[in-house]
């Protein structure tokens, strides 16, 4: 199938982008790297009146460190996230993370803001996002606004960016250096959209548990923080049973999808084996 009929638009400045988000009124979509949005309007599942393409502003890819946060451009490359010394160094939950994303072809195109404004689900960005308590920035007509990752995701396919606002900026707190992490997914095929995925990050002082954090991705409508699983560890530390506990907790606190790819039970199931295996391993990690 082809697309409905739309105008085009390539904007160089994002003041020109804000103007004509205003101007369509939520019937307008930006263009960045375009590996979700092309489909769907191909399958007409959407169609705008109007593309926006953000691919002519320059200043939008970008990847630096300052004051202790990674800050990352919209419009970067999921590919030059990846090879990233900065990311791998300061982030590398993000660089384990970004190699799940699908294949080569698509991460040469798609970028980070592009995958977390769309908020699939099943997307590894927003699970990062979450477990890394990162915010994005947002520019609208008012200014810009800072989100942080618990604010954003709304459900499926849904963030609380207004439709005149677009993500200009992902903002996240550099990693402590002998903090554990781990992503542990599964998928039908390597590349395919994650079923489920748990990413973990732990910090430990001696045998105690001072911080845990818990993301998913592919197994409820938004990618969602596991909380009460975090306090177990925190509470508990990170020995066999308590990873063990933490893991059936998560199992029990999701409200899982069910759909043509797995069952919500058998989505429930793997919540708790990923989380187990990401919680052992990110032990590991010094």
């Amino acid at each position: 199938m082809k697309p409905a009929l739309f105008e085009y638009h390539a904007p160089t400045t994002l003041n020109a982008v804000i103007e004509l988000l205003a101007r369509y009124q939520g019937n307008a979509r930006l263009l960045a790297g375009g590996q979700s949005l092309v489909p769907m309007m191909n399958f007409r599942i959407v169609s705008p009146a109007a593309i926006i393409d953000l691919n002519r502003i320059p200043d939008l890819a970008y990847i630096r460190t300052e004051s202790g946060v990674v800050r990352i451009g919209a419009m970067t490359r999921q590919r030059t996230v990846e090879f990233s010394p900065i990311v791998a160094e300061q982030l590398p939950l993000l660089a384990e993370a970004v190699k799940h994303i699908a294949h080569l072809p698509i991460r040469s195109r798609g970028t980070i803001g592009g995958s977390i404004a769309h908020a699939d689900p099943a997307a590894e960005l927003p699970m990062v996002l979450q477990a890394l308590e990162g915010e994005v920035v947002a520019r609208g007509p008012a200014g810009e606004r800072l989100i942080k990752a618990a604010d954003l995701f709304k459900g499926l396919l849904a963030t609380s960016l207004a439709d005149d606002e677009l993500i200009v900026e992902v903002r996240l707190a550099l990693m402590p250096g002998r903090a554990g992490f781990a992503v542990e997914e599964f998928a039908r095929r390597r590349g395919d959209f994650a079923i489920a995925a748990v990413a973990a990050v732990v910090e430990r002082a001696g045998e105690r548990c001072t911080k845990a954090r818990l993301a998913t991705a592919g197994v409820e409508p938004a990618s969602a923080r596991l909380t009460a699983a975090e306090e177990i560890l925190e509470r508990n530390g990170l020995g066999d049973s308590a990873i063990e506990e933490a893991a059936a907790t998560a199992a029990q606190m999701v409200s899982p999808l069910c759909d043509h790819q797995a069952s919500a039970e058998y989505r429930r199931h793997l919540t708790r084996v990923l989380t187990e295996r990401a919680l052992r391993r990110a032990r590991s990690v010094h």
